[in-house]
């Protein structure tokens, strides 16, 4: 491999082939974990999730401009995303990459869909208690926290299914990349730093993902037992005019776009690769 400015390698950063590689082996270890597992670690990753968002509702309550608050609350959410690398935990956003080895025919498209949709049901799972912890803590006689909480579930729930569609490939470029980013250095600081900065754009941006939305989605029927509208048709509505065009987004996003730039980039310079 030549040496450059750009390639030069040492014990901490990849050059960028090196880092292509790495999150290949990364997305066919996902394709080829047992499903008992996946399940299981798809409700880590809820819960991470679902922590992240109790932790940035509370931070951004009460915070009248609203580029303070969505920098809050975009800070607090990288919370959500550490946790699942550094601790482990499968996320749909990020299990979608596993269309990277279905391309080179090393993953069958059966066993990527089961994949995904075994990881996209513990993170329903993981989320959804996450959202009846919010109300068994009695988390919503926060008055502030109620207000920002059902704020953003009736911004969300005005989205249009096309919005929803797009905002969900931006959404899953930033946050299938933060985990791609992430594969570029071997320093758990560095990483620790990149994850966070790429989750806070996509924070910021208040792009629609759909793990995210479960913990949003699963407060909708809480909300009734406070005198808050939303209730069954609102639960209803928000699933298909949010949650499925978000779902088709985010596996276009992060599960085509991002690694399939990058595939054809390295597809005549790729060795065989294996776990």
């Amino acid at each position: 491999m030549n040496t450059s400015v750009e390639n030069i390698n040492n014990e901490e950063t990849l050059t960028s082939i090196e880092t292509y590689i790495a999150v290949y082996k990364y997305a066919l270890k996902k394709a080829e974990s047992p499903l008992l597992k996946t399940f299981l670690m798809g409700i880590a990753a809820g819960l991470f999730v679902g922590i992240a968002y109790i932790a940035a509702i509370f931070g951004s309550r009460g915070l009248s401009d609203k580029g303070i608050k969505n920098l809050t609350f975009g800070f607090i959410f990288t919370l959500a995303i550490t946790m699942i690398v550094f601790m482990g935990g499968e996320l749909f956003t990020s299990n979608s990459m596993i269309f990277m080895p279905l391309i080179k025919k090393q993953v069958k498209l059966t066993r990527m869909l089961i994949n995904l949709l075994v990881v996209l049901i513990g993170n329903f799972i993981g989320c959804f208690i996450l959202s009846l912890f919010t109300w068994w803590a009695g988390f919503f006689d926060n008055q502030a926290f109620l207000d920002n909480a059902v704020s953003i579930f009736n911004h969300k729930l005005v989205m249009s299914w096309w919005k929803a569609f797009f905002s969900g490939i931006l959404c899953n470029f930033l946050v299938a990349g933060s985990v791609y980013i992430s594969h570029a250095t071997r320093s758990s600081t560095a990483k620790f730093l990149l994850i966070g900065l790429v989750i806070m754009v996509f924070a910021l941006s208040g792009f629609s993902h759909v793990v995210a939305n479960f913990y949003v989605w699963g407060l909708g029927p809480l909300f009734n037992i406070y005198g808050i509208h939303s209730g069954f048709n609102d639960f209803l509505q928000f699933g298909y005019q949010v949650q499925l065009p978000t779902l088709f987004g985010n596996f276009i996003g992060g599960g085509i776009l991002l690694p399939g730039m990058y595939y054809l980039i390295f597809r005549k310079e790729l060795p065989k690769i294996t776990l």
